[in-house]
């Protein structure tokens, strides 16, 4: 027999003040669920405070209970004697207990109310992606969160602490909750944006104290080093006390500068800041890009959004699945702007994307344009294609030599391919487009026209499922982030594409 109780059977440990930590977290997630559950617990609450009121009747009272109760018995006329006047008594206390009752339970589903020393909710869960978040080795699932040692073993978490502090958590990570205005970060990666109300906020590693002063910025702890970088605003990080050396002096670290403090020496290091390696918001801009991008009309638009409820399209009729596997970071990474991009392989459990129901390509023309960002030189690897034996129309990804390459099927059934000169650099993100005008197949990088070739004009009826990050056999895997991709029943001509190269870069250094 399980030695877990029932949340019925915790209802009695609620209202006599045993209930554990664990077990108030049980019964939040059962009450937040389940309507029944919460009116059955507004019945027992009820019922228990009327016990409660009787016990503490005097004898004065309870023998005047007595003789209504012998009225009653004696007399059946009683019932209807100033009825109005008992009715109106009668509803009064049961409606003033049941809405008493009811707020008890909103305090606890909200608020997680403590009933012991030291129970005390330290952050509230905003959202989450696909997470298993572990405490003191135990799952986990409550959207308050306690004092105590966390591990974030899949996934992504969106916290709130004190004074609006807004806190992302990216999967694997251990971490401790501290208090509202502290977080021990022992292994893994968090961002923090401050608002004035939560200046103080401090993130403690095991190299240093990062104490925030109204701002945005970012910690990575990994192999004996921590790294904070800083995107906006101001932080002051001192590094901890070793043995018997003497102190490093505190540093003052301001916008768009980070530093690394390893264990072995306590005096922080420049570093670069690392503008693609954090997860910071999961939410998309809505900037310049996306405006200019639908002033062209696209017929589908991948932001790939940080979501578990699939790859969103716009229109959402076109949108599909993120496939995942083996990893340990999540299919989501942080993407050319702020918000998410689709992260294939990169030590991750992405695996790509695919869209059943592809958007129609009726002209016989095409634009595809996308954000592409390569962690390592991996040869012949895919990044959009719908191409498959005898159906679909293209692919883009790099060849053999790690250049990228963009193939079409035209109206003939022929395959013409074009490639770039040069690979493409790693770890940085560049602007692709590939056109087909019905005389030009064009390749370009950067606004930069790099090749093309004559062809004719695509099938327009020749339509298949669209696979990001891997062929359509599953082989040919990115390894690295795709974002930003738009699709185009029409050739964009070399200035509407500069346009949207420009959008983007302003997009690009307008964020910090």
């Amino acid at each position: 027999m399980s030695d877990i109780p029932t949340p019925r059977q915790i209802f009695s440990r609620y209202v006599s003040g045993e209930i554990s930590p664990e077990e108030i977290a049980t019964l939040e997630t059962a009450l937040r669920d389940d309507p029944d559950l919460r009116q059955e617990f507004i019945d027992y609450l009820n019922i228990d405070s009327a016990l409660g009121d009787l016990a503490a009747l005097s004898d004065e009272e309870l023998k005047e209970a007595e003789q209504i109760v012998a009225s009653v018995s004696d007399d059946p006329s009683y019932v209807t004697k100033d009825t109005s006047q008992r009715q109106n008594l009668y509803r009064t206390v049961v409606g003033l207990s049941a809405l008493a009752a009811t707020f008890l339970v909103i305090a606890l589903v909200w608020n997680s109310l403590s009933l012991n020393d030291g129970v005390v909710p330290v952050a509230t869960l905003v959202s989450e992606v696909d997470s298993v978040l572990m405490l003191d080795g135990k799952p986990w699932s409550s959207s308050h969160l306690l004092t105590g040692d966390y591990v974030l073993e899949r996934g992504l978490m969106h916290l709130r602490f004190g004074g609006g502090v807004m806190v992302y958590i990216e999967a694997p990570a251990r971490w401790k909750a501290a208090s509202k205005e502290r977080l021990v970060l022992y292994d893994g990666r968090i961002s923090a944006s401050v608002p004035p109300e939560g200046v103080g906020f401090t993130v403690e590693t095991p190299e240093a104290e990062i104490i925030d002063f109204g701002t945005e910025f970012s910690v990575d702890v990994n192999g004996g080093a921590s790294e904070v970088h800083v995107f906006e605003g101001l932080v002051r990080v001192q590094p901890r006390l070793r043995g018997n050396e003497k102190p490093a002096e505190a540093i003052d670290l301001r916008t768009s500068q980070a530093v690394k403090i390893r264990e072995v020496s306590p005096n922080p290091v420049p570093i670069e800041l690392a503008k693609n390696r954090f997860i910071r918001t999961f939410e998309e801009a809505k900037r310049k890009y996306p405006r200019t991008i639908k002033q062209l009309s696209p017929v589908a638009y991948y932001r790939m959004a940080i979501r578990d409820q699939g790859l969103a399209s716009i229109p959402p009729e076109y949108s599909g699945v993120v496939l995942t596997g083996k990893g340990v970071r999540p299919p989501h990474a942080s993407g050319v702007f702020a918000g998410g991009s689709l992260r294939v392989l990169a030590n991750s459990t992405g695996r790509g994307g695919r869209v059943d129901s592809p958007p129609p390509l009726e002209t016989g023309q095409l634009t595809l344009a996308t954000y592409l960002y390569l962690h390592a030189e991996t040869p012949s690897a895919v990044a959009v294609s719908d191409l498959q034996s005898d159906e679909g129309n293209f692919t883009l990804g790099i060849n053999e030599n790690s250049f990228l390459k963009a193939t079409i099927r035209d109206n003939q059934g022929r395959l013409v391919t074009v490639s770039g000169d040069a690979p493409l650099p790693i770890q940085s993100w560049h602007h692709v487009v590939v056109t087909v005008d019905g005389n030009a197949l064009c390749l370009y990088v950067d606004s930069l026209l790099v090749a093309s070739t004559p062809c004719n004009p695509l099938n327009p009826e020749n339509t298949a499922p669209l696979w990001f990050g891997r062929g359509t056999s599953g082989d040919a895997l990115w390894n690295g982030r795709i974002d930003e991709v738009v699709i185009f029943d029409n050739a964009l001509s070399e200035d509407e594409i500069t346009v949207l190269y420009q959008a983007g870069l302003e997009e690009i250094n307008g964020s910090p």
